[in-house]
């Protein structure tokens, strides 16, 4: 038999991952012969920012051993999975570069994204981190009259440890950020090393006053890029799967979550649902759960971006208050009004707008 579903799924491997979402967030787990011969998939990617800028690291923090293999240091990993996911980049007209910011270093400017020279522009990188000082305000200072060049939105990955050297008479990095943010359309999305209580909190307030920023941890960043999904595109997908049986693995269909205009209120009727998906996540350690918030268009995006995440923070309080799901296994990302999937003209269509989709990882 045939049989056609909207299957919310995800772009692993990918630096900037894009999250692959739909018009019905439901999940299906086929059986092995069924992923290997039957499905023919259909793909739209959706941009969500026009420029990228990496600014990478190579001072002594990074020199540290990375947990998962000890023979490498974390320098090493980052350089590698860099550039491993940047040929995945689709070819959507983006501009992109990379600088080292310890000290400012030109390695790749800003210029039309071509993957096989941004591998070369990650290889030139020096082989290894040295002990140089971390000037923070003055790269995002140098970093400005590039942003000021560039149209539309602009993502910057910045690597840190939380710590920077401090210079007499520049702007806090904090203040600096938000003013960027403000003036020139940027997210900063800070790949976070930070140890420290003090250092934690110093990364969170690099990102705290631009709605579309985030803080992802550096193992994060390597072992599920998932986290930094979204930053440059969200993929529409839809997958037809023909079958010669009914067998199917044991599965979990997730509905999207509604909300009302201007709420963060869970209503009764989502509740078996998100049920549905806790006791799954509970009998299935290795799984994760992906909420990703949007919002009808009425209001700013300043506004629905905030409102989006704090959508997608409820169903992940939901699920970590009822069953006791860890925090590290719900991956939050938030879009305001981007990707409507019904008619914002209409009651009805801002109504379907408004919702959290759910997509399941590490199955």
């Amino acid at each position: 038999m045939k049989t056609t579903f909207a299957l919310t799924a995800m772009v692993c491997g990918i630096l900037l991952t894009g999250f692959v979402v739909s018009n019905v967030a439901a999940i299906e787990i086929l059986t092995e012969e069924d992923l290997v011969k039957n499905i023919v998939q259909k793909e739209q990617f959706i941009k969500t920012a026009d420029n990228f800028i990496i600014m990478f690291d190579a001072s002594s923090s990074m020199l540290e051993p990375y947990a998962k293999d000890m023979s490498m240091t974390r320098y090493d990993v980052a350089k590698k999975i860099l550039k491993q996911r940047g040929d995945d980049i689709p070819d959507l007209g983006y501009n992109a570069g990379l600088y080292l910011y310890t000290p400012w270093t030109e390695v790749y400017p800003v210029q039309p994204y071509d993957p096989m020279q941004f591998a070369q522009a990650v290889d030139s990188l020096p082989a290894k981190a040295e002990r140089t000082p971390t000037l923070l305000q003055q790269s995002l200072s140098k970093l400005e009259p590039i942003l000021k060049d560039l149209s539309g939105r602009t993502v910057v990955f910045i690597f840190t440890d939380g710590t920077y050297s401090q210079m007499l008479g520049s702007m806090d990095p904090r203040d600096k950020a938000a003013q960027l943010a403000k003036e020139y359309n940027t997210c900063f999305y800070m790949i976070s090393s930070a140890k420290s209580t003090k250092d934690q909190k110093f990364v969170r307030d690099m990102v705290k006053l631009s709605p579309c920023s985030r803080v992802i941890t550096f193992e994060d960043y390597i072992e599920r890029p998932q986290y930094n999904y979204g930053a440059l595109f969200i993929v529409k997908s839809t997958i037809e799967v023909t079958t010669s049986t009914e067998e199917r693995l044991a599965g979990v269909v997730i509905q999207n979550v509604l909300f009302d205009f201007n709420s963060l209120e869970i209503k009764p009727e989502f509740h078996n649902e998100l049920d549905e998906l806790g006791e799954f996540l509970t009998k299935n350690p290795t799984a994760y759960a992906l909420l990703a918030g949007f919002t009808d268009n009425v209001g700013s995006m300043e506004v629905n971006n905030h409102l989006s995440y704090r959508r997608a923070q409820a169903v992940a309080d939901y699920l970590m208050s009822k069953f006791t799901i860890s925090r590290e296994r719900l991956i939050l990302s938030w879009y305001g009004y981007l990707n409507p999937i019904a008619n914002n003209t209409l009651p009805e269509g801002r109504a379907l707008n408004r919702r959290v989709e759910i997509a399941i990882g590490g199955i």
